[in-house]
């Protein structure tokens, strides 16, 4: 079967991520077994794998019995998108206790689908359609009742950073969006082996509530007070952060009022300042990527020694970052 199953990852159809939030994002801490607590001895095997492309995705065995009231199981392959898994059903037949293997996977059919919905690392809904008389189509919850050894789930992106990650700190600062903002603000990432961090900072705009939006997506209330205001992200979640379920890094950052945009991490339209530490200045860019491209820059000369130059570079590799400044002429 395992012939099978690769044939079939080979050829599953990615599902685009749907543009909303969730309370929860599946991840690799999500594999285990999952009982139907509304139902006699039935559930599901989850396995969450990726791909050769780096998709990450859903294998499920769903256990349960057929017509003939004897064991029946069936095959669920589909893209992991957000707190959901959209799966293709496969049912095997005609194959015989122990049988050789044989080339081809002809007695193998696709059956229908199914859809794994997460409320968190222990609840789940799943939704099933099939062709097959007897199965039909239905609904019914599901429960885990089992974890990956020494792992906990948080439901976070922390769950799925590798334990090699060098840590690290990152800022990108938030510019005015339009005329009339004077304020400014900054976005930090903190990624370790054992949590992720993501907070919005704002100052100097108006009192009141706001949205945080990510790459187009509402993120979270900003409440302003006395010009300043702060909301932290966390996985796992900790009192008084919201579990972070997204991956800010390389995205447009905006704080948004009911006009719109009032600080961003793109192109102002206003100008800035030059506060380097991202307490004010321009945005960065759409598209601005946090620590992953090289960045070579040569350094301006001051006029104090009017032949000297100098550069700037930043390497970042799979193992290390390193950072050199050089000088000469003076």
């Amino acid at each position: 079967m395992h012939k099978v199953l690769q044939r079939l990852l080979a050829l599953v159809i990615l599902i685009p991520a749907s543009a909303t939030a969730q309370d929860v994002i599946v991840t690799r801490h999500f594999t285990g077994l999952w009982d139907q607590p509304e139902h006699e001895s039935q559930g599901i095997n989850l396995q969450i794998i990726d791909q050769v492309s780096g998709e990450k995705m859903g294998v499920a065995y769903w256990f349960t019995y057929g017509d003939d009231r004897s064991s029946a199981w069936f095959l669920g392959i589909g893209p992991v998108s957000g707190n959901h898994i959209d799966m293709v059903l496969y049912e095997g037949s005609d194959i015989g206790f122990l049988e050789d293997n044989e080339p081809g996977d002809d007695r193998v059919r696709e059956v229908g689908t199914m859809e794994m919905l997460f409320h968190s690392c222990n609840e789940a809904d799943v939704t099933f359609t099939t062709n097959i008389s007897g199965v039909g189509s239905g609904e019914f919850p599901a429960q885990r009742i089992s974890d990956l050894f020494n792992t906990t789930c948080s439901g976070g992106i922390s769950d799925d950073t590798p334990a090699t990650v060098i840590p690290g700190v990152q800022r990108i600062a938030l510019a005015p969006a339009r005329q009339g903002v004077t304020g400014s603000g900054h976005a930090d990432f903190e990624q370790r082996a054992d949590r992720t961090e993501f907070s919005v900072e704002a100052e100097d705009i108006a009192d009141g509530s706001y949205r945080i939006v990510v790459d187009g997506i509402d993120r979270g209330e900003l409440v302003v007070s006395l010009g300043m205001g702060e909301t932290e992200f966390r996985s796992p979640a900790e009192t008084g952060k919201i579990l972070l379920t997204f991956d800010p890094r390389g995205v447009l950052i905006e704080v948004h009022d009911s006009q719109g945009a009032v600080l961003t991490s793109g192109e102002s339209s206003i100008g800035g300042g030059d506060d380097g530490d991202g307490g004010g200045g321009g945005g960065g860019g759409v598209a601005l990527d946090w620590g992953t491209v090289e960045i070579d820059v040569d350094l301006d000369n001051t006029g104090v020694y009017p032949l000297a130059s100098g550069r700037a570079r930043l390497e970042p590799r799979d193992d290390r970052t390193d950072f050199s400044v050089e000088i000469e002429d003076v």
